[in-house]
C-alpha cells in the first residue's frame, strides 16, 4: 500500500463494537480492508457500566478487523453518544481589531476559542465546537470569512460537550488496549457523513440514528449542524416491551422481534401464530404476529413523535423541508418508513450508506451508518478537510477546533 494512508475507525454502541480499517490514496479511492462486529458489552444507553468489558469487546473488534485486512493499526477515531451529552449554542466575537489586515486563520482560532471557554470546566468535556454562522462587521451568512476586510468578527458555534466520568471512562478503555486514539466523534454526526447528502443539509434534515440503546438525533440546516439531542430509546427498549408484555425472556423477545415484527400490524397475517417459551417456570404463551407488532408499533409510534417534539424545541419555526432521515441498526424494521411517514410532515427514507462508490455491498446496511461515517471521517480529518461535524467539505475553514480540544482534556 506503497503512497497509501491507512484509516480506523470504532463505533462503540450497546448493542454491537464495530471496527472498520480501510486505505485511500484520496477521498474518491477509498477501500474497505477489513471489518470487525463483535457483542458490545459494559455499555447501558450508550455510557460504559464496566470499563474492563467495554475494553475487551473494543479490542477483540480490531483484531477481527486487522486479521480480515491484514495489517495492524496504531491509532483510530471513535464514536461517543450516550444521554449524558448536551450542547449550547454560543456566540463569541472578535472586534476592534485592524481592517487593513484580512481575517486569518489564527482570527477564527481565536474567536473560536472564545466559545468554548465558558463552557469548560470540570463538570463537561468539550468534543466539538461547530462553527454555524459567521458575521464581518455586523453581516451576518458569511461562510468563510478568511480573506476578507473588517474591524469585527462574530461567530456563531454549536458546542457539544460530555459528562466527564462518561467521557474519560470511554478514553480510558481505549487507552488500555494499547492503540491511540485520535478523537471521538458524536454518533450523529459520523452517521450524517455516509447517509446525507450535501444538498440535504443545506435544505435542512432530520438525521435520526436508532441504535440500540439510544435514538441519536441531529438536525441540519443551511449546510451546518442545528441541534443535537441523544433520547434514551433504542432497540433494547422494542425487545424489553416484548419481554414484559408476554413474559419472555430477553432473548427470546429480541428473536421474536427480529424474526416476526413490523412497524405495521395490519401488514401482517393476524392469523400467524408464534410461540414464546415462558419466563420464571411459566409455560410457553403463543400469541398472534399482529399482537406483537402491536407492541412494536407502540413504541415506535411514540419514539418518532419524541423525535418530532425534538425539532419543535430546537428553536425552528417548521419541520425542516429535506425531511426526515433514519439510520441505525432498528431502522431495518420493516414498516418503518410507512409509519413514519403517516406521522411526519415530509419527506422520509431509510438512510443506507449506498452512495459514495466506496462502500462495500455487504456493508450498504443502516447498523454500519456510524462506523463507516467515521472512516470517512478519519480520511478527511487527515486530507486536512472539514472535519467539524457537519460534513461540508466545501467549507474547508470550518473544522480542526473539536479535535484539539479533545486532545487538550484527554491528555490532561
Amino acid at each position: 500500500m506503497k503512497n497509501e494512508t491507512v484509516h480506523a475507525a470504532v463505533d462503540v454502541g450497546t448493542s454491537k463494537v464495530c471496527t472498520f480499517i480501510g486505505h485511500s490514496n484520496g477521498m474518491d479511492d477509498m477501500q474497505v480492508l477489513g471489518v470487525g462486529v463483535v457483542p458490545s458489552r459494559g455499555m447501558q444507553k450508550g455510557s460504559v457500566s464496566t470499563i474492563s468489558d467495554v475494553h475487551q469487546a473494543i479490542e477483540a473488534s480490531i483484531k477481527e478487523a486487522e486479521a480480515q485486512a491484514g495489517i495492524r493499526i496504531s491509532s483510530v477515531s471513535a464514536s461517543i453518544s450516550g444521554t449524558h451529552m448536551s450542547y449550547v449554542n454560543s456566540r463569541a466575537a472578535l472586534g476592534n481589531r485592524k481592517y487593513d489586515s484580512p481575517v486569518s486563520p489564527d482570527d477564527l482560532k481565536q474567536i473560536m476559542r472564545a466559545c468554548y471557554t465558558d463552557h469548560n470546566g470540570v463538570s463537561s468535556r468539550i468534543l466539538h465546537v461547530i462553527p454555524r454562522d459567521y458575521s464581518v462587521d455586523g453581516s451576518w451568512g458569511i461562510r468563510d470569512p478568511i480573506g476578507m476586510f473588517g474591524s469585527s468578527v462574530e461567530v456563531e458555534s454549536h458546542v457539544v460537550m460530555g459528562d466527564p466520568t462518561s467521557v474519560d471512562n470511554l478514553v480510558e478503555a481505549f487507552r488500555r488496549t494499547k492503540v491511540r486514539l485520535k478523537g471521538l466523534i458524536m454518533g450523529p454526526l459520523a452517521s450524517a457523513e455516509a447517509v446525507l447528502s450535501d444538498d440535504e443539509r443545506e435544505m435542512g434534515t432530520v438525521l435520526a440514528d436508532i441504535g440500540g440503546g439510544t435514538t441519536d438525533v441531529a438536525i441540519f440546516m443551511d449546510g451546518s449542524i442545528w441541534h443535537t439531542k441523544i433520547i434514551p430509546v433504542g432497540g433494547f427498549q422494542f425487545t424489553r416491551d416484548i419481554s414484559i408484555a408476554f413474559t419472555t425472556f430477553f432473548l427470546a423477545a429480541e428473536d421474536a422481534k427480529l424474526d416476526y415484527g413490523d412497524a405495521i400490524p395490519s401488514s401482517v397475517d393476524p392469523d400467524e401464530a408464534i410461540t414464546l417459551p415462558g419466563f420464571g417456570g411459566q409455560p410457553a404463551t403463543e400469541i398472534s404476529r399482529e399482537t406483537l407488532c402491536q407492541v412494536i408499533n407502540e413504541r415506535m409510534d411514540e419514539l418518532l413523535r419524541i423525535v418530532q417534539r425534538e425539532v419543535k424545541q430546537s428553536g425552528l419555526s417548521g419541520t425542516p423541508p429535506g425531511g426526515l432521515v433514519l439510520t441505525g441498526g432498528t431502522a431495518k424494521l420493516p414498516g418503518l418508513e410507512e409509519l413514519a411517514s403517516e406521522i411526519w410532515p415530509g419527506p422520509v427514507r431509510i438512510g443506507v450508506p449506498t452512495a459514495s462508490a466506496w462502500v462495500p455491498q455487504n456493508l450498504e446496511d443502516p447498523a454500519f451508518a456510524t462506523g463507516l461515517g467515521l472512516l470517512h471521517w478519519d480520511a478527511k480529518q487527515h486530507q486536512g478537510g472539514s472535519s467539524n461535524g457537519n460534513g461540508h467539505s466545501k467549507q474547508n475553514h470550518r473544522g480542526k477546533h473539536w479535535l484539539g480540544i479533545f486532545k487538550r482534556k484527554s491528555q490532561v
